[in-house]
């Protein structure tokens, strides 16, 4: 059956590239719509979409973007109005994937435009700068990108093998017949090195019950996707059992990098949740030796690992990540709970491991319940995070609120 996939590029400098692209499709049997985003030069031929109606879509005429001499304007209108133009045609079943070909501007307009379509659209951007750290540009998202080796000037033999081998990709994807339809609850869980004992345990429970589980690496892109594929209405319930994200947040460590929406989806949506303070024991930066430990960190308790060590949160650190976590869930609109294990938080957080404090921990535990508002309970475990005792307990927690 043919499917229609969208072609999106800047057919000013990319139209020979973006037209052997989408003959490549074609050839293989499926419809493409092409859109283009440029607004400057003449185009070797006539997109689906035009550059006109794209900058109307983005609240703009193509005259008055050209006569604001601003390329930040015409970046973002039609970036917007492409990003309309995908959604409605997704929205009207008229859209099965997409796939761009671009340079730095084309990259980021055309992955602003595929961060918008949900989970399971094949998306694929062919990139000259691909080889560039792309996590601004991917997001949270499912997007495929393809390093181009070369610049996208013009056709040559190898351009074409490229552009050829982004058109058998595209149309693979396509053509999957799998979809995104689960047959149990999905339940996402948040997962953190020091932790995947215990997430190995809780995973084994929550199929023991009935449910699917979809891990997240708590990696700060990890943990904001879990919340994006709540927003979807992907999830039915949340156990976050890394929350170790908010931790280095608060010296931009290597797991930090959280958007402000972080523990607030499953709230909004009122979906249950259970929330776990897994990996708050330690901030993790990257350094392996004492001569590297950040000044600031000299006088703390180090986990060594590898590349990167977990240094041991303070007390007062404590109090704000309580302070930000109960601010966060006070908010929420159906169940919530918090579970904590009194043995430790991580297998660096544990009877004889280097970062074990269990009087700073209590500072948490004791701002975290001064903070909560009364209908959320929190259900002390006297066990270590990655015991069985401890995810039978989270498990149990959350399928309690489940069955409400």
């Amino acid at each position: 059956m043919s499917k229609a996939i969208m072609v999106i590029g800047t057919l000013d400098t990319k139209g020979d590239e973006v037209r052997y692209l989408k003959e490549q499709i074609e050839a293989r049997g499926h419809e493409t719509i092409v859109v283009d985003v440029g607004v400057l030069n003449e185009t070797p031929f006539q997109a689906d979409v035009a550059r006109q109606e794209v900058a109307k879509a983005g609240g703009l005429s193509l005259p008055e973007i050209l006569a604001s001499s601003d390329r930040r304007v015409a970046v973002q209108t039609m970036m917007d109005g492409a990003i309309k133009i995908a959604n409605e045609l997704h929205q009207t079943g008229k859209l099965s994937g997409v796939v761009a070909v671009g340079g730095g501007t084309g990259t980021h307009i055309c992955t602003g435009v595929m961060r918008t379509l949900p989970l399971g659209v094949p998306k694929l951007m062919v990139s000259t700068v691909a080889s560039r750290d792309m996590s601004q540009e991917i997001g949270t998202k499912d997007i495929t990108m393809m390093h181009s080796v070369i610049d996208m000037l013009g056709l040559n033999a190898v351009s074409k093998k490229i552009l050829a081998n982004a058109a058998g990709a595209i149309v693979g994807m396509v053509e999957t017949d799998v979809g995104l339809t689960p047959t149990r609850p999905l339940v996402g869980l948040t997962v953190f090195g020091f932790c995947t004992e215990g997430a190995m345990h809780v995973k084994s429970l929550l199929e023991a019950r009935g449910y699917e589980m979809v891990a997240f690496h708590a990696n700060g892109t990890g943990g904001m996707a879990m919340e994006d594929l709540v927003d979807q209405g992907v999830l039915s319930g949340v156990l976050d059992f890394a929350t170790h994200e908010f931790a280095d947040q608060l010296y931009g460590g290597y797991c930090g990098g959280i958007g402000p929406g972080r523990l607030e989806a499953a709230g909004r949506r009122g979906i249950p949740q259970v929330v776990v303070p897994g990996g708050l024991d330690c901030i993790v930066l990257e350094f392996d030796s004492p001569e590297t430990i950040p000044p600031q960190f000299r006088d703390r308790k180090i986990f060594w690992y590898d590349f990167r060590s977990g240094v041991r949160t303070s007390k007062e650190e404590m109090k704000t990540l309580a302070q930000t976590i109960a601010g966060k869930l006070n908010k929420a609109r159906g169940p919530v709970k918090v579970v904590i294990p009194l043995r430790g938080w991580s297998e660096a957080d544990g009877e004889g491991a280097p970062l074990h404090e269990p009087e700073t921990n209590q500072v948490f535990i004791a701002e975290l319940k001064r903070l909560l508002r009364p209908q959320i309970e929190v259900i002390e475990v006297d066990a270590h995070i990655n015991e069985p005792e401890f995810a039978e307990a989270a498990v149990a927690t959350l399928d309690e609120i489940m069955h409400r």
